[in-house]
């Protein structure tokens, strides 16, 4: 990708580009300056039965990187350092959501409110109907294209942000960590953010910390196609063997009371229908630290296990906990606000 980062501005008018290539076409006002949003609505890629998406709208969304989008200047922000930016978007290492999340969906179906371009439009005319909201377009920038018109809005210079979808985790595509993209809608008169993330079914969910390419031999959904006629039976978004099926981080001790290292704590939960050996498994901070946990947890059931102080750190301004398993792959993530932790004593739960 070459520039990632993030447009902040107001929304002002959509339209729907149904073309072999469909996007919701947003138009997005800074200052006095136009672009256009492209979001995609279906891979343009393969036979049409094979162009599959998946889907999440979050529509009360709380993580630190809303929080610091929020201080960012209107206008486009470069967001060249990754995950030290603290706005930049991985789906898989920011852990705003978790995979199983994710919806299978179809981009135009007949009838109303069953596919992706009206739950995206629906969200789009909210954004335009309150004057105050205020739009973030993750993704990389286009323009400005002084001699060339939108070939949508008619507007000049050309400008505008494209690839508002997941961008690792294929095959032969430009993968990179911290380089998603998405589109968050802040709703200041309601105190709400709600948030738009979209995923290829052929991009994968372990991919490689460096290039964020597919990791070898980690288990993945078999490619689905789209009958031809009839409707479509919802794929897989995570396979049946993924460790993400294996446990949950249910809570934290992020803030405890007197000096926080080795009175941090984080509760594992055991949501598969055998007994967990965590040999090797590790806790991970949003800085990659880790604490090596071990033990095992039978189904159903739930322990808590205390860092060490001199490896994984949560911080009180907010932040990431990841679960790895002894192969590397993540198996659970989550993530707090600084609002979250400022009750000293006081466990996060996540749901």
């Amino acid at each position: 990708m070459k520039n990632y980062g993030v447009l902040k501005g107001t929304a002002v008018q959509y339209k729907r580009d149904n073309d072999q290539d469909p996007h919701s076409e947003l138009l997005m006002n800074v200052e006095g300056v136009s672009f256009r949003i492209a979001i995609n609505v279906r891979s343009s890629r393969g036979p049409v039965q094979n162009r599959l998406i998946e889907y999440l709208i979050i529509h009360d969304i709380k993580h630190p990187i809303v929080d610091r989008a929020r201080e960012l200047p209107d206008g486009w922000n470069n967001l060249k350092d990754g995950v030290k930016d603290d706005a930049a978007i991985d789906y898989i290492r920011s852990n705003i959501f978790r995979a199983t999340d994710m919806k299978p969906i179809a981009h135009l179906t007949p009838g109303p409110n069953n596919d992706l371009f009206e739950h995206v439009e629906d969200l789009l005319q909210r954004a335009i109907e309150e004057d105050s909201a205020v739009v973030y377009a993750f993704g990389e920038r286009w323009g400005p294209e002084e001699r060339k018109k939108d070939e949508y809005f008619e507007f000049l210079p050309g400008n505008g942000v494209h690839l508002i979808h997941m961008n690792q985790g294929g095959a032969g595509e430009q993968n990179g960590t911290f380089r998603d993209g998405a589109l968050i809608i802040d709703f200041p008169k309601s105190g709400i953010a709600s948030a738009l993330f979209l995923k290829f079914q052929n991009q994968v969910w372990h991919t490689d910390d460096q290039d964020a390419t597919p990791i070898e031999d980690a288990p993945t959904v078999p490619v689905v196609p789209i009958p031809d006629t009839g409707t479509i039976d919802p794929w897989p978004v995570v396979p049946p063997d993924s460790p993400y099926r294996l446990a949950r981080i249910i809570a934290a001790m992020v803030n405890p009371r007197n000096d926080d290292p080795g009175r941090e704590s984080v509760t594992i939960l055991n949501i598969s229908d055998q007994t967990l050996d965590l040999t090797n498994w590790k806790i991970l901070d949003q800085q990659d630290k880790a604490d090596t946990i071990s033990g095992s947890i039978e189904p159903g059931e739930a322990t808590v296990f205390r860092l060490s102080g001199s490896g994984a750190q949560l911080s009180n301004k907010g932040g990431t906990i990841t679960l790895i398993n002894s192969q590397g792959l993540k198996v659970d993530g989550v993530a707090y606000t600084k609002a979250a932790a400022k009750t000293e004593g006081k466990p996060i739960v996540f749901l």
